[in-house]
This record gives C-alpha cells, sequence and structure tokens, in this order.
C-alpha cells in the first residue's frame, strides 16, 4: 500500500495528511509550512476573526505557499440570529477568494456545497456518526473526516476512530473518508490507510509545532503529557459554546473542577471569575473567565492552569516541539515504513 491516495491527485497534494485549523492557534505560517512539506495545511478562521481578519490571513498563507491549502469554519451559530450573518460572510468571503479547500464542523455544509464548486472550492465536514456522515454526502461534500472519540478540542463523536473510520467508508463509498482523533504518529496513519482512509486530519501533533500561535507552556504541556492525563468532559469549558463535549489536558481548572464532583454549570468552583486578559492576535483584549472557550495564545496575560488546554489522546506519541514541514516529513517516513511492514 501507498501513502499517496487518489484524495492527493483530486487535491493536488503529495500526502493525505492535513493540519487541523483549530481557530486563533493555526495561523497561516503553520498552513503554508504543511502544505510546503507535501500536506494540505489548514488555516482557523474562528477565535473571534471577521471578514476583516480573514481576508488578511488567506493573503499571508498565498505569500508563504502555491501549493493547495484549506480553512476551517465552525458551524455553530447557523441558527443563532445574532451570530449567523458573522457566519455568512466569512463563509462567503472563502468561497469568493476561491480558497482551495473549506472544512466545516458542527453543522450542516449542505447550503454552502453550491456555491463553493461554483468557484472551484472542495467541501469537507468533520462528522460525529455514521449518520451524518451520510447526511452530509448526500448533500454533496468532497469527503468527511470521521472524528473518534478519542480526539482532543471539541468533540461531536462517541465512537472509537477504529470503529467510526471503517463503518464510515462503507456507508459512505466511493466518497474519500479522513480519520481524525488520537493519530499521532505514522503508525497511526499507516493503520488509518489500512482500514480505507484516504487521509488524517491532526490536531494534538500541530499543537506542538513552532509555528503553532499558541502558548509554550500549553505545547509543553502536551508533549510531557500521556493519554491518561486527558480528560472528556461534556460541559466543562461551555461558556461561548454550550452543549459541545471536549478534551483537555488535567490542569488546576480540571483538577478542582473533578474534586468538587464534576458540578454542571452554574454551580463550578470560580464560575464568574476572571482569569486574566485575552489579547487577540490584531491587539484588541477582553477579559478571559474561568470555563470560557478559547484558545490559549501567547497574548494570554495570566494563569494558564485555569485555562482550557485542548488535547486528544495522541498526546501519548506526541514528544516534542519542532517546525511543522519537519512534523509532516517525519509522519511520512513512518507511514510509509508501517504500511511496508505490513
Amino acid at each position: 500500500m501507498e501513502l499517496h491516495t487518489p484524495l492527493c491527485d483530486e487535491l493536488g497534494i503529495e500526502y493525505p495528511i492535513f493540519s487541523v485549523g483549530f481557530g486563533l492557534g493555526a495561523p497561516p505560517e503553520l498552513a503554508a509550512a504543511v502544505s510546503n512539506a507535501g500536506g494540505c495545511g489548514v488555516v482557523g478562521t474562528g477565535g473571534g476573526m471577521t471578514t476583516e481578519h480573514v481576508r488578511p490571513q488567506l493573503l499571508r498563507v498565498r505569500e508563504l505557499t502555491e501549493r493547495p491549502f484549506g480553512a476551517n469554519v465552525i458551524l455553530v451559530g447557523q441558527d443563532d440570529p445574532e451570530s449567523r450573518p458573522g457566519l455568512e460572510s466569512r463563509i462567503a468571503l472563502l468561497i469568493e477568494e476561491r480558497v482551495p479547500l473549506i472544512v466545516f464542523f458542527w453543522g450542516d455544509p449542505s447550503p454552502y456545497v453550491k456555491d463553493a464548486h461554483g468557484n472551484g472550492v472542495k467541501v469537507f465536514i468533520q462528522v460525529g456518526s455514521v449518520e451524518e456522515a451520510k447526511a452530509a454526502a448526500d448533500g454533496g461534500v468532497d469527503a468527511v473526516i470521521a472524528q473518534g472519540s478519542e480526539a482532543g478540542g471539541h468533540v461531536k463523536s462517541t465512537t472509537p476512530i477504529w470503529e467510526i473510520v471503517p463503518a464510515t467508508v462503507e456507508a459512505v463509498k466511493p466518497l474519500p473518508v479522513l480519520a481524525s482523533g488520537g493519530i499521532g504518529d505514522g503508525k497511526g496513519i499507516a493503520k488509518a490507510i489500512r482500514l480505507g482512509a484516504q487521509g488524517v486530519s491532526l490536531g494534538t501533533r500541530f499543537v506542538a509545532s513552532e509555528e503553532a500561535r499558541l502558548h509554550q507552556v500549553y505545547k509543553e504541556r502536551v508533549i510531557k503529557s500521556t493519554a491518561e492525563d486527558t480528560v472528556y468532559a461534556e460541559d466543562l469549558f461551555d461558556i461561548g459554546w454550550p452543549n459541545a463535549p471536549h478534551r483537555v489536558i488535567r490542569n488546576k481548572v480540571v483538577e478542582e473542577w473533578e474534586a468538587a464532583g464534576r458540578p454542571p454549570p452554574g454551580k463550578r468552583p470560580g464560575e464568574g471569575t476572571t482569569i486574566g486578559m485575552y489579547r487577540y492576535p490584531w491587539g484588541e483584549e477582553e477579559p478571559w473567565h474561568r470555563y470560557e472557550v478559547a484558545s490559549l495564545i501567547p497574548g494570554f496575560q495570566g494563569d494558564v492552569e485555569y485555562a482550557p488546554m485542548w488535547a486528544g489522546r495522541s498526546v501519548s506519541e506526541v514528544n516534542d516541539i519542532k517546525p511543522a514541514g519537519e512534523i509532516v516529513r517525519d509522519l511520512v517516513r513512518e507511514a510509509d515504513e508501517a504500511l511496508a511492514a505490513g
């Protein structure tokens, strides 16, 4: 078997390795580095960004690479009258700018497929179940990313990756399926390919990259942690994004919540308090409240032990911080060796 899959030819990339566009933490430098190494980098467009912030992000990616790249869009807010206009304008901008690939998550991508395809834009959607994958396939997407329950960040799946991937492949074939959640090395990539996946989408591995716009303490915690240090919760960090299960690395805020018996929202320790000031890359600042959803970026001034450190169970395989291009090359070598070994 080869790491190069039909999806690579469809997108014009060398290796079916995609980075996750984890909001403000996935800047143009990260996306471009992954693409320049032969994979497909994905830039984040969430985390409070508007079209004013996204447009220069796209320009910067194109300055840094001539290769295909993607943009990530979280569809939370599709039914929210207040947030929908901003969401729609960001998606419209990505289509207008003919970004090669839009990767959607947590919502219905079908309303955007026609306009995207009309402008030469591919549409992927990360799903948490076979049923969601089938609906997306019926909606005309170009590929689905099957998320396993081992994933970090927001976790829509309740099914382990090695169960959901083959089931999704069978359910939507011949539509390409990518695997995501709990994969941190080339052996995991090879296993996904053997199960019928045409690629992988990796988040935690690229958190520990030099280009990721994330706090150094967060990156170091990722490489020092094991799968057992991660915690799955349904309603711990939920301010700004309720009813969205997630996985994080255990730190002081998690330990205090667990010691209190995992109380629900409204009864959590220190609820309503401020953990520090959040400084956006464009210079604006605002208070960051305990249990609020955000990425721990370098501009944060406060106690990092009370901020969410999103990470999946693949932290056990992530043991160093290095340039994203080097990460891709290492993953390719490891995956090729594993595939050759049979």
